[in-house]
This record gives C-alpha cells, sequence and structure tokens, in this order.
C-alpha cells in the first residue's frame, strides 16, 4: 500500500512538472500586459476588447497568458497519464482534462482523469490482444477508442457533476471567507502552517494543489498565502548563516548560500538541509514562521489584482505588494533568531549511519 502511495505521488509531481512551465509563462505574460496597461492609466483591458491601438494588443496579448492558464487542467491530466503509461495514456488524458474544464471539476478532476486514463491504458495494452494482420488496428484506433470512451464517460457521466459540485462549493466558501479579514487570516495560518510542516511533503503540496485548484477557477489570494509561505523557510535559513555564521558548519554556510536564492524565487526545499539536522525543534519553527508570515500579509492588505506570481520578486503582481515582502521578511526573520537560538549546527551529535537512517525514514517530495 505504502509503495502505491509513493507511485501515485511521483505520477502526481511528474504531472505538474510538465505544466508548471505553462502555467508560469501564462502568469508572466498577463502580468507584462496589465502592468504595462496600468502605466497608461488603464486597470481593465477587456474594455479595449472591440477598440484599435497599443492598448487593444495589450489586451490580445493578455489574452494569450490567459489562454495558458486555461489549459492547465488539460496538460495536467494527459501528463499525469503520461507518466503511467507512456505516449498511448495522452489522448486518454487530454481529453479526461478538458472534461474537467468543462464540467468545471477543476483541478481536483483532473488529477483523477489522469489516474484512470493511465490505469485504463495500461489495463488495455495488457490484457487486449490482436494477432494478424489486424494488429496495427490496436494501438492508433482500439486502444485510443477504449480508453478516450472510458474517460470520457467517467468524467462526462459519472462524476464531472459531483466533482463540479465539490469545486464550485470550495470557491463559494473561499469566496465568502474573503469577505471578512478574520477568516482570511485564519485560512492563512492553516495554509502557511501546511506549507511549513514537511517543506515538499504530502501535506506541503496538498496545500499546494488547493491553493492551484482555487487560482485556476480565478481565486488568487490562496495562492498568494501560498507564495509567501513557500519562501519563508529557505530564505530565513540563509539570512540565519549570514547573522551568525560561527553557529554553523562550513557545508551549512555554503547551503546558506543556496538557500537564499532558492528563497528568493520560492523553493520551499532549500531549507531541508536545516531542518533534517534538528526536526524536532526546526519542524515547529518552520510552521510558526510560514503561518505568521502568511496571516501577517492579509492582516496587513495584500489583495489579488492579477494571478500571482510565486517568489520574493512576485510582489509587483500584487496589490499591496509592499505587504507581501514584509510578511515573507518577518517570517524569514523568524526562523533565522529561532533557529539560531534553538539549534547548535556545528555539532556533530550522530553518526552518519543514524543520520542517513532519519532520512530515509523522512519521505520528501521535491518539485
Amino acid at each position: 500500500m505504502k509503495n502505491k502511495i509513493q507511485e501515485a505521488r511521483i505520477h502526481l509531481m511528474s504531472g505538474i512538472s510538465y505544466i508548471l512551465p505553462v502555467i508560469i509563462a501564462g502568469s508572466l505574460v498577463v502580468a507584462v500586459a496589465k502592468i504595462t496597461g496600468m502605466a497608461f492609466g488603464v486597470s481593465d483591458l477587456d474594455l479595449f476588447a472591440d477598440k484599435t491601438g497599443f492598448l487593444h494588443y495589450l489586451y490580445l496579448l493578455q489574452g494569450v497568458g490567459w489562454t495558458a492558464i486555461g489549459m492547465m487542467n488539460l496538460l495536467l491530466g494527459g501528463f499525469i497519464a503520461y507518466s503511467i503509461a507512456g505516449k498511448p495514456g495522452l489522448a486518454a488524458g487530454f481529453v479526461g482534462g478538458a472534461l474537467a474544464s468543462s464540467t468545471n471539476a477543476g483541478f481536483l478532476g483532473a488529477v483523477l482523469a489522469g489516474f484512470f486514463a493511465g490505469w485504463i491504458t495500461n489495463q488495455v495494452k495488457n490484457k487486449v490482444k490482436i494477432t494478424g494482420p489486424a494488429a496495427g488496428m490496436l494501438p492508433l484506433i482500439i486502444l485510443p477508442l477504449i480508453t478516450v470512451g472510458l474517460t470520457g464517460l467517467l468524467m462526462g457521466v459519472i462524476l464531472g457533476a459531483p466533482l463540479g459540485l465539490i469545486n464550485t462549493s470550495l470557491i463559494d466558501w473561499v469566496m465568502l471567507m474573503s469577505e471578512n479579514t478574520t477568516n482570511m487570516i485564519i485560512l492563512a495560518a492553516v495554509l502557511g502552517a501546511m506549507i511549513g510542516f514537511d517543506l515538499g511533503g504530502p501535506v506541503n503540496k496538498a496545500a499546494w494543489m488547493a491553493g492551484n485548484a482555487l487560482y485556476l477557477s480565478g481565486v488568487y489570494l490562496p495562492a498568494i498565502m501560498i507564495n509567501i509561505a513557500i519562501c519563508i523557510p529557505p530564505l530565513g535559513y540563509g539570512i540565519a548563516t549570514l547573522i551568525r555564521k560561527n553557529n554553523y558548519s562550513q557545508t551549512l554556510k555554503e547551503a546558506g548560500l543556496g538557500a537564499l536564492v532558492m528563497g528568493v524565487i520560492g523553493i520551499t526545499e532549500g531549507a531541508i538541509p536545516f531542518t533534517l539536522s534538528h526536526p524536532v525543534k526546526l519542524i515547529p519553527l518552520n510552521v510558526i514562521a510560514c503561518s505568521s508570515g502568511a496571516m501577517l500579509a492579509i492582516a496587513l492588505g495584500v489583495y489579488d489584482i492579477m494571478p500571482p506570481i510565486g517568489g520574493m520578486y512576485g510582489f509587483f503582481t500584487i496589490g499591496n505588494g509592499w505587504a507581501y515582502l514584509v510578511g515573507g521578511i518577518a517570517g524569514a526573520f523568524i526562523i533565522a533568531i529561532g533557529a539560531n537560538i534553538l539549534c547548535d549546527f556545528t555539532e556533530k551529535t550522530q553518526s552518519a549511519e543514524q543520520q542517513q537512517a532519519e532520512i530515509d525514514e523522512i519521505e520528501l517530495i521535491f518539485d
């Protein structure tokens, strides 16, 4: 059972790794178009859809970005299926992902469609055998017919409506919470804590996937909370190595420089070498720092103006971007100060075998 879960995580992260460049590129294109429009005093480029001139071209450029973002479910379903079954799984996966969008089943629907498409493709490849002159029909006609048909039946008839209801209810709930600052601070605390708990592991990825499901539906504030929290641990440990250099081994001093870079661009795994050295003390510290930073940013009034870009430099895509920076930096300093107070990173209290045993016991999924 444990191996099956691990395999599922690998396939999911493989699918996500394929779609990330498309989503990032789409977000950047939308951001460039919107920021350029703001420079001309225009906050809504949709007003220039039927007009001519430079601002109309910005509207068209914005549409390019939205098109890329809108492909998220289609690509996710296809590439999860590809990870499971190879090229034969792509057709059913893409169709399932597209149906996830058309039925409002969203991110969850795309994930389920991808896994089903990959599984049913493997079943057909392994169990349907045709010999003789008709053998060439299997990969080109029979296999796609069965896999696309069954995936379409699953997503279009059986699961589309229930998953669409779940997705819509989740969006409505978050939108309702966004009407109250206190509720949004609570949501920021929960998402921030999940991001900081296992630094790329299943709890972290659960929060990340929830944020992206809402992101695809046009609800961006949870993604902003998550983006802040992701930056905090690596940035915090990087700063910690600069504040008190003699508290770190040479290896961790060098890791600290890399962690600074990872913190700026938003790669939470940069904090793993530090956290693994004293997990009992530092996991709670990571949770507190990520939660506090995300809450502070919301309390100071960050809001969404366009699809947000991850990393500390993503502040320019966010309303009250200064609050985004303050939340991230404040959370980082909680770790920087707390880690130096709680831990001595020069200690060699464990044998290499013990350290390896601990690492083997902690399951971490890297982006």
